[in-house]
């Protein structure tokens, strides 16, 4: 003989409306870091802003998308990126990774950085056929490459 009970329709509102308020008013989840990169060379300190935390940069460690990076006086960091470009960000130097973004390939489809203050030269891999996809902001201008060499300096005054 089976044993049937049945949820009164008061009930399961009352269990709905407590899952929904736990949903609703839960904290949020942590978002999945999306890693751009890896710092591949250090001379001197430097710190990487993520999120509240600010953690102290060394070789290998990872770089993600949203990071801020900050170099002190006489401090050197490169960022070896997904795509085997690379970011070296000089001394007293504040830099933001705000888009690094792969195709299917592994080929970059675009990464933009911003430069707060300071100088970042960047080694961007050529991508073949397509229009300039990294770019580095300062507060003033906009440098735009798609495979070369150069440099960014931004200074407030």
């Amino acid at each position: 003989m089976t044993i049937r009970k049945i949820i009164s329709p008061v009930t399961l509102t009352i269990v709905s409306l407590v899952f929904s308020l736990t949903t609703v008013c839960a904290p949020p989840q942590a978002r999945a870091a999306t890693v751009a990169g890896s710092i591949s060379a250090l001379s001197g300190t430097a710190t990487i802003t993520r999120g509240a935390a600010t953690i102290p940069a060394a070789d290998g460690v990872a770089v993600d998308v949203g990071d801020r990076i900050v170099t002190a006086a006489g401090s050197n960091l490169t960022v070896t990126l997904t795509d085997g470009s690379q970011i070296e960000v000089t001394d007293s130097s504040n830099l933001a990774i705000d888009e690094n973004t792969l195709n299917a390939d592994g080929t970059r489809a675009s990464t933009k950085v911003s430069l707060l203050s300071g100088m970042v030269r960047s080694l961007v891999r050529s991508t073949a056929g397509t229009p300039p996809n990294f770019e580095v902001h300062t507060p003033n201008a906009v440098a735009s490459a798609r495979g070369t060499n150069f440099d960014v300096d931004y200074h407030k005054d």
